[in-house]
């Protein structure tokens, strides 16, 4: 993991906008569990803690088990991706086992989920002529990089399948 230098804005290993860009990782998965009230239901806190983690004028931020609870609910997992860029790590979602190795749709998701990815910061780049954090962040753009991960480990998945299924068939373990 590359440490960051301490930041001299806020004392703190990560500049603002790294903590900033955690608060909005939390508003987006309270919306994912179906707002505060929804989301407060499935985890140990209430919806007035669930509102200051995802205040950026508060310097609360949730507990892991809390984001745990809450990811599990949505389905998706933004703290957690949002945490692991600020460590310089990737996180997507690994397919299932027994994925289906059905090519020409892995290829067909992969190839829309990398064209979206590209195509978002092509627009994030004209509208200005540069990137920006903000631009980064209103596009989310991460989240777009993120699916194309996801589109990319499936294909692999499937391609790890077939492997399989050929080792076992010369092996005679076929089923």
């Amino acid at each position: 993991m590359r440490v960051p230098a301490m930041s001299a804005e806020i004392g703190r290993p990560f500049g603002r906008a790294s903590y900033l860009g955690l608060k909005a990782a939390m508003r987006r998965l309270v919306r994912l569990c179906g707002g505060l009230e929804s989301a407060a239901m499935v985890t140990r806190v209430g919806k007035t803690e669930l509102g200051r983690y995802q205040n950026p004028n508060e310097a609360l931020f949730a507990p892991a088990d809390v984001i745990a609870d809450l990811e599990a609910d949505a389905g998706e997992a933004p703290v957690t991706r949002a945490l692991a860029r600020m460590a310089g790590l990737c996180v997507f979602q690994l397919p299932p086992a027994d994925s289906d190795p059905t090519f020409v749709a892995h290829l067909g998701a992969t190839a829309k989920e990398c064209g979206e990815a590209i195509s978002r910061t092509a627009e994030a780049i004209g509208e200005c002529g540069t990137i920006t954090a903000a631009r980064i962040r209103d596009m989310e753009l991460h989240r777009e990089i993120a699916e194309a991960h996801e589109a990319l480990a499936a294909l692999d998945a499937a391609l790890t399948a077939v492997e399989t299924a050929a080792a076992d068939a010369e092996d005679g373990r076929t089923e």
